[in-house]
């Protein structure tokens, strides 16, 4: 990431206008774990293009990591204003309601993403985890959690999914098959001699 800093350092001594390059350099410092600089170059980023919608979900995504739930949603509900129907910043904005417990909304962001992308596996497992683990048992469906579990292997046979499907299970009260799942996760993840 360094590197690419660098470049990025070059390219906006060169071109200081550049939206876009102040917004991959501050993709790059957050990469690199440089909070601050990247949320200014962000802030440079959106004063020279205020409709430049990737830059709003980039700092929403800082300010995630930041616990600033709500500034987060500010910044996501920006791009979605100027772009929305980008499944990206729908699944962001629907991973923020959710850390903000306001699951109605991030079930419906999760659901509009599913149709706007069909092969999103990470919206599946996301909403699959929500439905089988939400704090409030009024938006718990371990059925559809299942449904959705699945669907989620299925698009990435992502094995660090399986642990939603076990939740799922669990939440349905099927320990043994919850159990089994677990197992078999846990064997495909620790090192073989």
């Amino acid at each position: 990431y360094d590197s690419a800093i660098t470049d990025m350092d070059a390219a906006i001594h060169g071109e200081p206008r550049c939206v876009e390059c102040y917004h991959e350099r501050a993709t790059m410092k957050l990469l690199n774990g440089l909070l601050e600089g990247a949320l200014t170059d962000l802030a440079r980023c959106m004063k020279l293009n205020g409709s430049f919608a990737p830059a709003y979900s980039t700092r929403a995504g800082i300010y995630m990591r930041m616990g600033q739930y709500w500034e987060a949603l500010g910044d996501i509900n920006m791009a979605l204003s100027i772009e929305p129907n980008n499944s990206a910043f729908l699944h962001n904005r629907a991973v923020i309601m959710t850390a903000l417990e306001r699951y109605k909304e991030a079930i419906e962001d999760y659901l509009r993403v599913i149709e706007l992308d069909p092969l999103s596996g990470g919206s599946y497992n996301n909403l699959a985890w929500l439905l089988a683990t939400a704090k409030d048992p009024e938006y718990r469906d371990c059925h559809m959690a299942i449904t959705y579990a699945q669907k989620a292997l299925e698009m990435g046979n992502n094995g660090s999914w399986m642990d939603t499907l076990a939740a799922a299970y669990a939440e349905c009260g099927q320990l043994e098959k919850a159990v089994e799942i677990a197992v078999s996760y846990t064997h495909l993840t620790l090192p073989t001699n």
